[in-house]
């Protein structure tokens, strides 16, 4: 996992793709693309993707030059054999209860099925991807803007 602290800028190839595509790039990697700004930190962008995706895409628009950190280094891949370390059962439990609370208070009824969803999750990585589906509805609901804010203040904690 990347360090959620890094800030990714574009380099010149990669506000050039931007001005007149020309690489083929998938949809998700343009749009990534698109979204750094040399301001933002990988915390800040990751819940724009699904859980676990945003390290590969931002690595994979690095390898092709179209991004560097800010400041010019190279962020590196994690080892393999440095698994992250599991989200402690009483923090997992914590966010759970958070996410319930927030969309119960929110939405009221209309969040019910969603607070059951999020309830049943038993690991971190069940919770992420609810919390993924939590975000969509309160933006359905609140905003987008609000969505975003719900996925980066919840999901913060399960890094």
């Amino acid at each position: 996992m990347l360090d959620e602290n890094l800030v990714f800028q574009k380099t010149e190839a990669g506000a050039n793709e931007i001005a007149s595509p020309a690489h083929g790039l998938s949809p998700k990697l343009r749009r990534a693309l698109i979204m750094v700004d040399g301001a933002k930190s990988v915390a800040e962008l990751a819940p724009m993707f699904r859980p676990g995706e945003a390290d590969a895409i931002f690595l994979e628009l690095q390898a092709r030059g179209m991004l560097a950190l800010a400041g010019g280094a190279l962020a590196k891949a994690p080892d393999e054999q440095t698994a992250a370390a599991p989200v402690p059962v009483a923090q997992f439990e914590e966010v759970r209860r958070r996410a319930m609370n927030e969309i119960s208070h929110r939405l009221g009824p209309n969040g019910d099925t969603l607070a059951l969803k999020i309830e049943r999750c038993r690991t971190a990585e069940e919770l992420r991807v609810a919390l993924r589906e939590a975000e969509k509805i309160m933006a359905s609901f609140l905003g987008a803007e609000y969505g975003r804010t719900f996925a980066q203040k919840i999901g913060r904690d399960l890094l």
